[in-house]
């Protein structure tokens, strides 16, 4: 019986969930629509136009998203690999790994993203081997650059995760005859991570937006294509209407893109949220 209601409640819980998340999307749908009828009407553009798209649509717009996407499977997997790991590994009690950790974190973290950027497409390349060398190699140590940028800023959210957990319970767990791994896999983790997922939901929506970063060395993303674009819409055709077209497709592109990825975080905290739990303290 108890079992059934816990059921019930737990798909009732569900739908409810459901039905917020797309009533948000909608809510987001009207104003960005809202949003862009206004911009026509002050600024005179029609952002449905057939010649602009047919221009701008197959070779750049699409070329653009795919290019975001690709370097984004790799810079979210390496900063959540790093981020996790190091947040981790700066609990030990040994100072001759949580010191050059530390060292990692606070360069990283104190260091724009965009100066990041440009240095490791420029001296990265030299320290790979010659064989290796590629015409987009360059471009690949900027988003590695990028993922431990935002691996820093993880690690720390996975390391507060961690420290919200109170010692009393993994000492309890290893009392009753776990061992310190099985303590960690089946005590701390489970907690430890649902904290973590908040914070980084607005993490990875920062990551999805300094790809565009990855433009100023060449990366021909979203923002590298829709920029230049641009410039030939301006010099060679006089089209400047056609500017305002495309940086709002292109704002609309990253809005959804994050709005998606903050979207499913927050699902995933509210559907595997403990009460109680966010009132933890060390």
């Amino acid at each position: 019986m108890v079992t059934t209601v816990g059921a019930a409640s737990r798909q009732s819980f569900d739908r409810g969930l459901t039905l917020r998340t797309l009533q948000r999307a909608a809510e987001m749908t009207v104003g960005a629509i809202l949003f862009i009828v206004i911009l026509e009407l002050v600024l005179h553009f029609d952002i449905l136009d057939s010649t602009l798209w047919g221009l701008y649509g197959p070779s750049y717009f699409l070329s653009g998203i795919f290019g975001t996407l690709q370097y984004l499977a790799i810079i979210i997997p390496l900063s959540v690999a790093i981020g996790f790991s190091v947040g981790w590994a700066r609990l030990s009690r040994f100072r001759v790994l949580t010191w050059p950790l530390s060292v990692y974190v606070d360069f990283f973290r104190g260091m724009p993203p965009i100066i990041l950027v440009i240095f490791a497409s420029l001296l990265g390349p030299s320290l790979v081997p010659a064989r290796f060398h590629s015409q987009g190699l360059g471009i690949l140590m900027g988003a590695l650059a990028l993922g431990l940028h935002s691996g820093a800023y993880q690690s720390e959210i996975f390391r507060a995760g961690f420290m919200s957990v109170p010692r009393g319970q993994l000492e309890a767990a290893e009392s009753l005859g776990m061992t310190f791994g099985q303590a960690m896999h089946f005590v701390v983790l489970p907690q430890a991570l649902r904290l973590s997922v908040p914070p980084l939901a607005n993490e990875l929506a920062v990551v999805i937006k300094d790809t565009s970063l990855l433009a100023i060395i060449g990366a021909l993303d979203l923002f590298g294509l829709s920029n230049i674009f641009s410039q030939q819409a301006v010099f060679g055709s006089n089209q400047l209407w056609w500017v305002f077209v495309v940086w709002t497709a292109v704002a609309l592109v990253y809005f959804v893109m994050t709005f998606s990825v903050t979207e499913l975080l927050n699902w995933i905290d509210r559907r595997y949220h403990v009460k109680g739990l966010e009132a933890v303290s060390v």
